[in-house]
């Protein structure tokens, strides 16, 4: 059965942004010395900083490691961490909906017809609050790969907007305060990557025991 007109140009529509967003990802990329040396250089104002962030964890040219770590030495750790995740969270909740409108319920069944991601997908299904919140602390997990899974699966926003607020936080509070002592304590700073690093072996041993105890069937 062929399409009508208009369900050509619906789907057109859907789509759209993806190649929109691949364009705006290549553009910056060619731009992304001159970008983080203005960012490093100091000169912006906190509201044009926190847009610009926003703006690298939407496209991410540079490591946001980095940009939490600039951000941390340029303002303190407390304020470049809470810079860097209103920066970061937003743009995760923006690439939600972009491609949570683009997708439109494709992507599912797509999930769906693969065995190696259908028992992942059921098991992020079952507990997204969980899972979101147990991606966004692992940092081997590609930040912008969850934001498109979960746009992917009907996981309600407000259960996205809070589990990616409340995952996003340890790394953006260490590596702003590693920001902040590159000039300073150095003891402190091995001190932090230490607990850090401790930290994300203990939710990764967490996070292998869950999903083995939720692919096996169990309740909440």
């Amino acid at each position: 059965m062929e399409r009508s007109p208009n369900g050509v140009a619906t789907a057109w529509k859907r789509w759209l942004p993806i190649p929109a967003y691949l364009a705006l990802l290549a553009a910056v990329w060619a731009n992304r010395a001159a970008l983080l040396a203005w960012m490093q250089s100091g000169d912006a104002s906190p509201a044009l900083m926190l847009l610009l962030v926003t703006g690298l964890a939407f496209v991410p040219v540079i490591p946001f490691s980095v940009v939490i770590g600039t951000m941390g030495f340029l303002y303190g750790a407390l304020p470049g961490a809470l810079i860097s995740l209103t920066g970061a969270w937003l743009a995760a909740l923006v690439m939600y909906g972009l491609f949570r409108y683009a997708l439109h319920g494709r992507a599912r069944r797509l999930l769906g017809k693969h065995r190696a991601t259908e028992r992942w997908t059921a098991l992020v299904e079952r507990y997204p609050f969980r899972s979101i919140v147990a991606a966004r602390l692992l940092p081997v997990v590609p930040q912008q790969a969850v934001n498109v899974y979960a746009a992917a699966l009907p996981i309600p926003f407000a259960v996205y907007a809070g589990a990616s607020l409340l995952g996003k936080m340890p790394a953006m509070l260490v590596f702003a305060f590693i920001g902040g002592q590159l000039a300073g304590d150095r003891k402190s700073l091995i001190a932090a990557v230490c607990v850090y690093a401790a930290f994300l072996l203990a939710v990764y041993a967490g996070n292998r025991i869950w999903a083995r105890l939720g692919t096996r069937g169990g309740g909440d």
